[in-house]
């Protein structure tokens, strides 16, 4: 089994949409559970920054008339209000999520943190080679970012722990819980893409440097 050692001043937490959109009840991207692991978050960028770690944050948003939603759009329901809509209210980050200063908060239009965004320039810039990744959605952005990463040779730790998503249909069209959504991400991450931790784990190496 893969085991990252974390160097603190050589890593990234990367706290992936943890945006109001996901908190506003009835709206359209509502998710019940997204409360169930901020405060996992909340503990990781503690621990991040105590660790003198870099702490980057992502909001997902798109233009009001989808024009740059591009093959995304073709899985959104029609008749659905729009969500993650630019210069809304609901694409801020939570108010129990407030960057520090010299904390990096960048904007993206597609599931990955690196495609056509900053966060690579970021990286590169402060010579960072670990990125720990939490955040919303499962098996869209975080799982998606983390295989993309993989692929630019990053060291990849995904918080078991710290993410979350919706129930999705399954082939068959049968509802599928996100606890399996859950357990199937992992299961594909950690044979061959990120070593997979919890909080407690994270935490433990940012303070020890192991």
């Amino acid at each position: 089994m893969t085991v990252y050692a974390i160097d603190p001043r050589r890593t990234a937490l990367l706290v992936i949409d943890a945006q109001k959109e996901y908190f506003k009840a009835g709206g359209p991207a509502y998710l019940p559970a997204a409360r169930g692991v901020l405060g996992n978050i909340r503990a990781l960028i503690e621990a991040a920054r105590k660790a003198k770690t870099l702490v980057v944050y992502a909001q997902h948003m798109n233009r009001a008339d989808g024009s740059d939603a591009g093959r995304m759009g073709d899985f959104s329901d029609p008749n659905a209000a729009a969500s993650f809509v630019e210069g809304s209210p609901e694409v801020e980050l939570v108010d129990e999520l407030s960057p520090l200063r010299g904390e990096v908060v960048f904007r993206k239009r597609r599931y990955s943190c690196f495609l056509n965004t900053e966060l690579e320039c970021v990286l590169r810039t402060r010579d960072v080679h670990t990125v720990v990744i939490t955040g919303y959605m499962t098996s869209f952005c975080c799982e998606t970012t983390a295989r993309d990463a993989h692929g630019r040779d990053y060291r990849v730790l995904f918080v078991r722990d710290a993410n979350e998503g919706p129930d999705l249909a399954g082939p068959d069209g049968q509802p599928i819980g996100h606890a399996k959504v859950l357990e199937n991400t992992l299961t594909a991450l950690g044979n061959g893409f990120a070593e997979i931790v919890s909080t407690a784990e994270v935490a433990e190496r940012f303070g020890t440097g192991r």
